[in-house]
């Protein structure tokens, strides 16, 4: 395992450094799609056509979406920073950040945000789908760099891990190539056209639940609880759960609630441009 490197006569920490890449990874995945979550932004759209009347730009089209991601991010950046350790320290005993649970909370969050600025939840979920992915290849390879995360010990297919002091099966290695293996099915299904809207999230939940149930056999970071199961076991069987749930969600309600939320967008938005226009007569009738 390679826990540092010296670059520039720095050292770096790379559990550090692939956890805060994977982090930003969301982030930047959002901004590189900042037209695709634009198109389903109600107050940013609202800011920039006010701003648009005096000063239409490049940096007024764009500013306002631009801060409202921002926003959006750190909100779900407080799962990182509060919520998950809660949740881990109950279940696993455990202090700390726990990805983990970040995956099955996110839609919760999510549609608290929609609910709050008017926008899809199905459409930020099937944005944030491939984000998510991104961020857990990072993680992984921090998992497989520190030694963390370790596979049970081995004597025919492993690497010798300094934090146990034995020679471990590479389960961070599996996990990541899990992790691609599911970018590349939610990249390919994002492709196609005519996918349902909310579809990406569920899938993903599912994929990883039954990836990570079969990898957790081979990690040996938590005493099994019943047979060789651990908690995280039941966890993933919980968010297999939710994943089926979710699911079903999309494929009976998800067009009625997609169709909700593009009328109320639609109605702020004309609601504000008949203010507009009104507010437009006065000033012409001053004149």
């Amino acid at each position: 395992m390679l826990q540092y490197i010296e670059l520039f006569g720095i050292n770096i920490n790379l559990l550090e450094l692939f956890n805060t890449i994977g982090s930003l990874s969301i982030a930047f995945w959002i901004l590189f799609h900042l037209k695709e979550y634009k198109e389903v932004s109600v107050y940013s759209q609202l800011a920039q056509a006010k701003v648009a009347k005096k000063h239409d730009n490049f940096f007024t089209r764009w500013i306002f979406v631009f801060v409202e991601v921002l926003v959006f991010y750190s909100v779900i950046s407080v799962l990182e920073i509060y919520i998950a350790p809660i949740v881990s320290k109950i279940t696993i005993d455990e202090t700390g950040p726990n990805f983990f649970y970040n995956i099955f909370a996110y839609p919760f969050l999510v549609a608290i945000f929609a609910i709050i600025i008017r926008v899809t939840p199905l459409k930020i979920l099937d944005l944030l789908a491939p984000a998510i992915c991104i961020a857990l290849i990072f993680f992984k390879i921090a998992c497989f760099c520190w030694g963390c995360c370790f596979g049970v010990e081995t004597e025919k297919f492993g690497m010798y891990n300094a934090n146990t002091e034995r020679v471990d099966f590479p389960v961070q290695l599996v996990e990541t190539g899990c992790a691609v293996i599911m970018l590349i099915i939610l990249l390919v299904l994002r492709r196609k056209k005519n996918l349902k809207q909310g579809l990406l999230y569920p899938l993903f939940i599912l994929m990883y639940c039954g990836s990570r149930f079969i990898s957790e056999f081979w990690r040996d970071d938590y005493t099994p609880i019943v047979g060789k199961m651990t908690t995280y076991h039941f966890q993933c069987i919980v968010g297999f759960v939710e994943g089926l749930v979710l699911l079903a969600v999309v494929l009976i309600f998800g067009k009625k609630i997609t169709e909700y939320y593009a009328s109320k967008r639609q109605a702020i938005l004309e609601r504000d441009s008949l203010f507009s226009n009104e507010d437009d007569s006065e000033d012409d009738s001053e004149v």
